[in-house]
């Protein structure tokens, strides 16, 4: 029921664009697009995908439930298939967790994990939006945005550090609920102790952002919108913070919606715009498409 209701919400918000924008040329714009430009950026999605699941390989190790790259790297692609293409009632993130406890690691320890990788891969969209407010030109965002950007950067970042510190907290060992915080914090902690380790997956974190806003400047140029790459790294990682929210299906239309926005700050149609958007979540479907493989090869099977 939950998965139909974002479907429904996407479909909703799609149908709306569509009918605003001029839907002929969107397609005639896709239709355009230029085939070498969107074989690149696919691979930079490829490669962004790999350097996430190296940096979940990471988190394990620490966690002491070590495996090959090739474990970590079948399995999140086969989330990143759960994610993008199969609107079941089990999400990437679940089949991820469901796959590591059945190769050994407790289920209280899987869901630890990944939270921890969701929580890193959230900390790098981040700051990759702090660059793009230091990057963009003066009066590009309004007030509005601007201030919100700056205000979840400091939230989120205040929560960062605020569960490293928090399993030193005793008291919070005595209820269920925040016994639960308190090991969670214990075992970010443990993955984050050191120095070198945090600033290792921080910029593991920040070059999985990169490479995908790269995909973005890549899918833009093969429809057209030729501007210089400072503009992608000012005004894509917003957009994509917004599809962090859980409200549709693979932050479908909540995506579209906000590029269309965005990028009108810069003068760019809006049939393009969206053109460009349609193709960028398209390309995370194709990125995805390995993991078909990987599950059927696969010895467990959740669906």
């Amino acid at each position: 029921m939950k998965n139909l209701i974002k479907l429904a919400i996407a479909a909703a918000l799609l149908l709306f664009l569509f009918h605003e924008v001029d839907a002929a040329r969107v397609w005639q714009t896709i239709e355009r697009a230029s085939l070498p430009l969107l074989a690149a950026a696919l691979l930079m999605q490829l490669f962004s995908q790999t350097v996430a699941a190296f940096r979940w390989k990471l988190i394990m190790d620490r966690l002491d439930f070590p495996h090959g790259f090739g474990f970590y790297l079948r399995s999140y692609f086969k989330g990143a298939l759960f994610n993008q293409v199969l609107p079941t009632s089990i999400g990437g993130d679940a089949y991820r967790v469901a796959e590591v406890h059945a190769h050994g690691a407790p289920l209280k320890e899987a869901f630890y994990a990944i939270f921890i990788d969701r929580i890193m891969g959230l900390i790098g969209l981040i700051l990759l939006n702090i660059l793009a407010v230091a990057w963009a030109p003066k009066d590009l965002f309004p007030a509005v945005l601007l201030y919100t950007l700056i205000t979840v950067t400091l939230a989120a970042l205040v929560g960062f550090f605020t569960l490293l510190w928090l399993h030193r907290v005793q008291t919070l060992r005595r209820w269920t609920l925040t016994r639960l915080l308190a090991e969670l914090s214990e075992r970010f902690h443990r993955v984050y102790r050191r120095p070198r380790d945090m600033a290792l997956q921080v910029g593991l974190s920040l070059l999985t952002h990169l490479l995908g806003m790269f995909t973005v400047f890549g899918i833009g140029h093969a429809v057209g919108i030729d501007e210089p790459i400072g503009f992608y790294l000012a005004l894509t990682p917003p957009a994509i913070l917004l599809t962090v929210l859980p409200i549709t299906f693979a932050g479908w239309g909540v995506r579209e919606g906000a590029l269309i926005a965005l990028f009108r700050l810069i003068g760019t149609p809006e049939p393009t715009a969206l053109a460009m958007s349609v193709l960028y979540g398209m390309m995370l479907i194709l990125a995805a498409l390995p993991g078909v493989y990987f599950y059927l090869t696969s010895r467990h099977r959740w669906l």
